[in-house]
């Protein structure tokens, strides 16, 4: 079978013979519902895919289509003018590089209507070349605008580079409104979905897809997908791992799937790591390892929020999933866009978020670590977490304990207030053993009390009680006080508990006690 590894054009894994899971029923059906359409997704989960197939269709591209449901939902085949825009593969912290990538796409459609010298902004031949395609072909255009907001995530904390480039894509997405007559279809995908930008006001109105139930599944591979098309697939790679066939597909289950794009909304796995996995047969961390988007780490780091709170104990309202505001919003709608919380609930008009799945919240945790350290090199801090990880399943309690001390020794805590101080070394806590695999809860409630910290690993249940500016002893003390022990479930594992005090004058660990 032929993967299609990094192949995100239609056509291209149609005539060179890959596997294409077949979505082409919910595009006609998209096509047939309207005129307008955003769709947001996380990045690699197939909006390409998406476009170039959508690009495909209109080019009357019937060849493309054989054995698909189109073929067989589609009669006519017509064939339409198509202005596609993708925005992808540049950097547009560079201030002249989204003018640069416009005007190369302008040029090349001029090349083929024409242009009229009175035609001198953006907007103005854009609307032009439209305008003429329409009338020497007769047909109305089909508008297809991929990654539209690549030139606004790329330039975040660059407000005057920021600014320039949002007045030029206002001047092209307004397109829509201005030349709503010569125009049979537009599409836009992105990440993030910016509400002032003014492509989304009542004017222009283009159908946000991206929390519909009905399209949820139109991205990424859902799990009757994975089984219709790819079960031989998973077979040879279980025998590769001498496990069950139903083994690995509750692995492949854990590792990929679990993203929810609606309240109703099927599992769906991430396309890119499900596709790698089955083509190495190994279950690695695919799609974080490809970089944490540069914009999420900006926004990240100046917010001081409750990290722990990521393990499925989120609530947001569909205002704060859908558009970027400001302050926590801000942050909860970075998170959810990018891929890095998903959906795990819906009440009382409210979303339960999570971590979709074990690579992303490994991959989160073991990202995310060292854009809060200073250590020297990106080598030293993969060594550190490594090192940490083997002492944490061996169950290693002092040079576990050790090496967090050691990391957070390179954590700056740059802000002089004792409760930041306090909330950032609990992120930092929680994030160093999470990225060794293990699931924390942080607060977490037994009968008479909240254990600070508490995890588990294939041995070991262990209690951690956090005392800032005071002793370690005082902390194992309030464990045995509180009986925590004895009110966590563990007859096949051993107890560990452990008393930390932490220093906001010396910033970390000064000492623990284990009980």
């Amino acid at each position: 079978m032929k993967y299609p590894i990094g192949i995100q054009t239609f056509e291209e894994i149609i005539t060179g013979g890959y596997i294409y899971v077949d979505k082409t029923e919910l595009v006609y059906k998209l096509i047939d519902s309207g005129k307008y359409y955003f769709i947001s997704r996380p990045r690699r989960f197939g909006k390409s895919l998406l476009t170039t197939t959508l690009e495909a269709y209109f080019q009357g591209r019937k060849d493309l289509f054989k054995g698909l449901a189109m073929e067989r939902l589609e009669k006519d085949w017509i064939e339409y003018p198509v202005f596609h825009l993708d925005f992808s593969g540049a950097d547009y912290t560079n201030p002249s590089m989204l003018m640069e990538r416009l005007n190369v796409y302008l040029t090349q459609w001029e090349d083929l209507y024409g242009r009229k010298e009175e035609e001198v902004s953006l907007g103005d031949r854009l609307y032009g070349v439209i305008s003429r395609a329409k009338e020497q072909t007769g047909k109305q255009a089909v508008l297809l605008i991929d990654e539209y907001d690549k030139p606004l995530t790329d330039t975040i904390g660059l407000q005057e580079i920021q600014d320039a480039n949002r007045n030029l894509l206002q001047g092209v997405y307004g397109i829509m409104k201005r030349a709503d007559r010569f125009i049979r279809f537009a599409f836009l995908t992105g990440v993030t979905r910016y509400g002032k930008l003014g492509i989304f006001s009542a004017a222009n109105n283009p159908k946000d897809l991206s929390m519909s139930d009905e399209y949820a599944t139109i991205c990424g591979i859902t799990e009757n997908e994975l089984h219709s098309y790819f079960d031989d697939e998973v077979q040879l790679f279980a025998d590769k791992h001498s496990v069950s066939k139903s083994d690995m597909y509750a692995m492949l289950k854990r590792k990929f799937d679990g993203y929810h794009f609606s309240e109703r909304s099927e599992d769906v796995y991430n396309p890119f790591s499900l596709l790698n996995a089955l083509s190495d047969k190994k279950i690695l961390n695919y799609w974080y390892a490809t970089g944490t988007p540069t914009y999420l780490v900006k926004i990240l780091g100046k917010s001081n929020f409750d990290i722990p709170s990521f393990d499925d104990k989120l609530l947001a309202t569909g205002e704060m999933l859908a558009t970027f505001g400001n302050g926590e919003s801000n942050v909860i709608a970075a998170l959810y866009q990018s891929g890095y919380l998903t959906i795990k609930g819906y009440k009382d008009e409210c979303y339960l978020l999570g971590f979709p799945n074990e690579e992303v919240s490994e991959g989160f945790t073991r990202v995310l670590i060292p854009n809060y350290t200073e250590s020297d090199t990106s080598d030293r801090k993969d060594l550190d977490l490594v090192k940490l990880r083997q002492f944490v399943r061996a169950d290693d309690v002092d040079a576990f304990m050790l090496q967090i001390q050691l990391i957070m020794s390179q954590v700056p805590f740059e802000s002089s207030d004792p409760k930041l101080i306090e909330a950032n070394f609990r992120n930092m806590l929680y994030l160093m053993i999470r990225s060794t695999g293990h699931k924390v809860s942080v607060e977490y409630p037994v009968l008479g009390g909240r254990i600070d910290v508490f995890f588990e690993t294939e041995k070991s249940v262990y209690i951690i009680e956090c005392k800032h500016d005071q002793s370690a002893k005082d902390a194992l003390a309030q464990i045995d006080e509180k009986k925590y022990a004895k009110k966590i479930s563990s007859a096949d594992k051993h107890v560990v508990k452990i008393g930390v005090n932490f220093s906001t004058e010396e910033r970390n660990l000064v000492e623990w006690m284990i009980g």
